[in-house]
Parts: structure tokens; C-alpha cells; sequence
């Protein structure tokens, strides 16, 4: 299948609404609202996974039992798929199993089918054992499948994904290796994870922990964890403390 004049255009026009958003992270949250909706879908998120160690990283937004349960009925078939072959294109849950045995699956019944979530499309930044790292769209059983239109869409932007990862990484190294008192926290900043960094940003905007699970789609709990994890990192213990530390980071970066 090839695209059509359609869909390149609204490739560009993601690109172009991605590029004017002020942020050095890779995937900010207004960058996967655009890509949610030039391919529809009920849920998207970011995911980074140990698959040696079978667990979720931090920037990853579930809880110590979500993670737990996961990786007891999982890992899911494109994960597994994956592993197998190290093909990091563009994939649907149904280009790797049948339908009727992935609903078999005690991944499929205990993992998304609670949460009402059916088709997927994954597309991964990363397929080594270590640090697996993608970006998962997902819809409900009510909705038809992903398209190959949607799959194409996906791995085409690719090389813009990792060219804002590459980004991304600079900013991270050259914050980190300010020998200036002036920029530690800046420094500082730039150690926080993607998820932790957005949670922070939602904090200084006024969002009470149930808003911002409610916002990004996880539990009061992933929220909480990850605010601990933001604390510890940047030596405070409280929200607002935390909410004007990142923000006096920032404010150096963009200057």
C-alpha cells in the first residue's frame, strides 16, 4: 500500500505543529496528542522496558503491582515477537498473532481487556534485550483494528522520532556537564525522566494528583511514584518545591 497525497500532508502538518512545541524532551505531552490525532486511538503512551530483568523504567507510568502483574501474564506478542526476530518496524498485535488465540491470552485477560483496550500498533525506538523502548497506540474492541494506512503512517516518522531523541540526549549531556554552581539546576533537571518532567510541569500548572492521573491516563499511584522519584533526584520534599526547582531549570534552558 503507498500513501496518499492526504496522509503526506498530514504528516507535515503533525511535523509542523511537533516542531513549534517549546520543549527539549522527545516526546512531550502535546507531541503525542498530535499523533493521536493523526492516528486515531483511544490511549498512547510511552514505554521503556527491562526485558532482562522483566520490569518497567521509571518513565514508564505504572505502579510496583501493575508492573508486577504485567510481567506475570505477559510480555505481550509484539514484545515477544520482537525478541524473537528484532524487527523494530511499525507492527500490529494482529500482524503477530491471531485474533482468536491472542484473546486466549492471559495478557489479553488480565492486562487490557479490564481496561476495555483491544488493537494495538507499536512502533519500536529500541529492541534490545536492555532499555526496550516504544511507543504503543492502543483501541478499544468496539473500534476496527489499526490500518495498514496507520502502520505506514507510523514508521514513516521514524527518523523524526529519533532526530528529536538525538535532541533530546544533547541538551541532557550538555546540562550535565555545566561545571557552573549557576546551572546545577538545570543539571538537575535534565535527570528527570520524560514522564517526570511532564507530571512536574502539570504540578506547576495547578493539577491535583487524581487531575494529572486522570490526564495522562494512570492510576493516583503512578502519579504519587513518580513524584517520590522527582523529589529524591532533585533534593526537595515537597510539590511546589519541586514545580519552582524544574521551572528555574527550564527558564535557563530556553534562555
Amino acid at each position: 500500500m503507498q500513501l496518499e497525497r492526504a496522509d503526506f500532508e498530514a504528516i507535515l502538518d503533525f511535523l509542523s505543529r511537533v516542531d513549534s512545541i517549546d520543549s527539549d524532551e522527545p516526546y512531550p505531552r502535546e507531541a503525542l496528542s498530535a499523533l493521536q490525532a493523526l492516528i486515531p486511538c483511544d490511549v498512547l503512551n510511552y514505554e521503556e522496558a527491562d526485558l532482562e530483568a522483566r520490569r518497567f523504567m521509571d518513565s514508564t507510568p505504572v505502579t510496583a503491582d501493575e508492573d508486577a502483574l504485567y510481567w506475570m501474564v505477559g510480555p505481550c506478542p509484539i514484545t515477544e515477537y520482537r525478541a524473537r526476530t528484532g524487527d523494530a518496524t511499525a507492527v500490529r498485535m494482529s500482524d503477530v498473532i491471531g485474533r482468536a488465540r491472542y484473546h486466549e491470552l492471559p495478557i489479553y485477560r488480565e492486562w487490557y481487556q479490564p481496561v476495555g483496550l483491544d488493537h494495538l500498533l507499536e512502533i519500536a525506538m529500541s529492541a534490545q534485550p536492555r532499555r526496550y523502548r516504544s511507543l504503543i497506540l492502543t483501541r478499544g474492541g468496539d473500534v476496527p483494528d489499526f490500518s495498514e494506512r496507520d502502520r505506514i503512517v507510523l514508521e514513516t516518522l521514524r527518523p523524526h522520532f529519533r532526530a528529536r531523541e538525538a535532541r533530546a540526549e544533547l541538551v541532557t549531556l550538555a546540562a550535565a556537564s555545566a561545571p557552573d554552581v549557576e546551572d546545577a539546576p538545570r543539571a538537575r533537571h535534565a535527570q528527570l525522566t520524560i514522564r517526570e518532567r511532564e507530571i512536574v510541569a502539570l504540578v506547576a500548572a495547578g493539577r491535583t494528583n487524581a487531575q494529572i492521573a486522570a490526564e495522562l491516563w494512570v492510576t493516583p499511584g503512578t502519579v504519587k511514584k513518580h513524584l517520590e522519584n522527582v523529589y529524591l533526584k532533585l533534593g526537595v520534599g515537597s510539590r511546589a518545591a519541586a514545580a519552582s526547582r524544574v521551572q528555574s531549570g527550564t527558564e535557563r534552558i530556553v534562555s
